[in-house]
């Protein structure tokens, strides 16, 4: 098959699964059999033919399957209470005549007021008129959330130019008023009819480019609207997970179309939902992980768990503890943006604002995507836990920030030294801050190779070097010191650190960048099971320090768990 053929299932498999179907390509590698080459789609819960079959000559060609996707057949959606729950049963009536019959209970999928779009493209905010703090005069044009260069909302617009704005040009071109590097991100004043967020718009403002017109275009962050009084609010997750274990949801306008797209969690009397979009398909995944890209992925509510109303203060809050959750989980800088508040079923406050969102790879030591929905929630719950106090708060966040860099953001020499910081954090929050175990000054006493040991030992962690870490071991050959026992892999991964961090001519960074790979991989796995540790994950982890390379399911439990649990 040829990578337009690739190209065209893929987009026929979609269109199979929103109308709840599964399409089933043979597998028969000889030329001469009957479905060869051939498909069906199939009930996803059943796995039984609703148009052709596998194994005989009633197997459809791709154009077959088009063909009777793009059919009008007789569809019809019933949704009834039953015991109290909702029950939607959708009906297909096949070619044949027969009936297909798909019933779920799922509940709504979150409805964002702002619809994400495709990968690196624009989401459109705002279109309409709004007017600049500093002279109230305004402009036509849009606000935006754009992700290039950097994630930022930004506001374009134009108006008939004035003297003012030739003074106000005259000004910025003489430097006055100019006190450094920073700039403060700028605002702009919107009508809110009745308190209420205006709908998103369709179309984008186009500047029409007349010379006689002043054009604007800033970076913008601020609020809109009143927080005082907020009964949810919704946001929008960017380059989330792909974890195959979620729970069912629906379709809000089309409750007949359902997938499997619900991580919940709960925490310090919030609770969480956070719901992958149903064009996040195989497809989909694909693009946003070949090009590196960003994408709105889910979409997620915030809520007191008992029901109760919050400010927008307060979700803030929140919502900065729910971004520390997924960036352990995902291992990468991730947020919740764009949060909108919601009163009485209205928009009532919206915060557009920006924050760093690394483009998306496989950053996660521990993720496995069969439980990867199961992992997120429980993570994000024990971190909104764990950060319920602002130092364990302040703590954690420094420790995760040393984590993510270390995946993303540092060369190979330094990629040992950044975790190790990291664990040494840890290290001082477990045994002098938490425990007092020591003093302070007790602490600064003791070497960075014993502060580390203490931790890694108190949560299992095995330090010897694993035997298929040739590069590392081959670095504790060089730093072996005559009459002196081999150090282990934590000495090995100290003692590199120390070097590159304080070189002398007699001792100058002579390590392979392989060697440093090796110690900043072991170093960030034992950074990543320390802050899992330390906010209190009791799941399993993917299996990935293994001689064989790592197949989807393999999973193992957590070292500080005994293996029966």
């Amino acid at each position: 098959m040829d990578a337009d053929e690739k190209v065209r299932e893929a987009r026929v498999r979609r269109v199979a699964q929103r109308q709840g179907l599964k399409l089933v390509r043979s597998r028969r590698r000889d030329p001469q059999a009957a479905d060869f080459g051939r498909y069906a789609l199939v009930d996803p819960d059943t796995n039984r033919a609703v148009a052709g079959e596998l194994d005989s000559a009633s197997a459809m060609t791709l154009n077959d399957v088009e063909a009777w996707l793009s059919a009008p057949r007789p569809v019809s959606v019933e949704v009834t209470v039953e015991d109290g729950r909702r029950v939607v049963r959708r009906s297909v009536t096949g070619g044949d005549g027969q009936v297909l019959v798909v019933e779920h209970d799922f509940p709504d999928a979150v409805r964002h007021h702002y619809n994400p779009a495709g990968t690196d493209e624009d989401v459109l905010l705002y279109r309409g008129q709004f007017a600049l703090p500093s002279d109230g005069r305004v402009f036509d044009g849009d606000v935006r959330y754009r992700w290039r260069p950097s994630p930022h909302v930004e506001v374009r617009g134009e108006r008939a130019t004035t003297p003012a704005d030739l003074d106000a040009l005259s000004a910025l071109l003489s430097g006055a008023g100019q006190e450094g590097r920073w700039v403060m991100p700028q605002t702009v004043s919107v009508s809110l009819p009745g308190g209420t967020l205006p709908t998103q718009p369709r179309k984008f403002f186009v500047p029409r480019g007349l010379t006689e017109r002043s054009f604007y275009q800033e970076r913008i962050e601020q609020h809109l609207g009143d927080p005082a009084v907020l009964e949810e609010v919704t946001f929008l997750v960017p380059n989330g997970w792909t974890g195959h274990d979620g729970a069912g949801i629906c379709d809000p306008d089309d409750p007949g179309r359902y997938w499997q797209g619900r991580t919940e969690a709960a925490g310090d009397g919030w609770a969480v939902t956070l719901d992958r979009y149903p064009a996040m398909d195989a497809a989909a995944w694909n693009e946003l992980r070949n090009s590196g890209g960003h994408r709105f992925t889910h979409a997620g509510r915030l809520a007191r768990a008992d029901g109760s109303a919050f400010t927008g203060d307060e979700a803030f809050d929140a919502l900065d503890r729910v971004r520390m959750g997924l960036n352990l989980a995902l291992g990468r800088r991730v947020t919740c943006a764009l949060p909108v508040g919601w009163r009485d079923g209205r928009p009532v406050w919206c915060r557009w604002r920006s924050a760093r969102v690394d483009g998306y790879r496989d950053a996660s030591q521990w993720l496995d995507d069969t439980t990867g929905c199961r992992q997120v929630g429980e993570v994000v719950s024990r971190v909104l836990d764990f950060t319920a106090t602002p130092g364990d708060k302040d703590s954690l966040r420094h420790a995760i920030s040393y984590y993510v860099a270390a995946n993303i953001d540092v060369d190979v020499e330094l990629s040992d030294s950044v975790p190790v910081s990291g664990l040494q954090l840890l290290a001082f929050l477990r045994f002098v801050t938490q425990r007092r175990e020591y003093s302070r000054g007790q602490w600064e006493d003791i070497c960075t190779e014993k502060q580390v040991r203490l931790l890694v030992e108190d949560i299992g962690v095995e330090t010897p070097v694993p035997a298929h870490f040739s590069h590392l071991a081959s670095a504790q050959s060089q730093l072996a010191s005559t009459g002196a026992p081999p150090r282990d892999a934590l000495g090995v991964i100290v003692k590199m650190r120390n070097i590159v961090t304080h070189p002398t001519r007699d001792q100058p960074g002579i390590f392979s960048p392989y060697q440093w790979w090796e110690a900043g991989m072991l170093a960030r796995y034992w950074l990543c099971l320390s802050l899992l540790n330390t906010v209190g994950y009791q799941g399993q982890i993917a299996e990935i320090m293994q001689p064989q390379p790592h197949w989807t399911g393999w999973m193992r439990q957590v070292p500080w768990q005994p293996a029966s649990a």
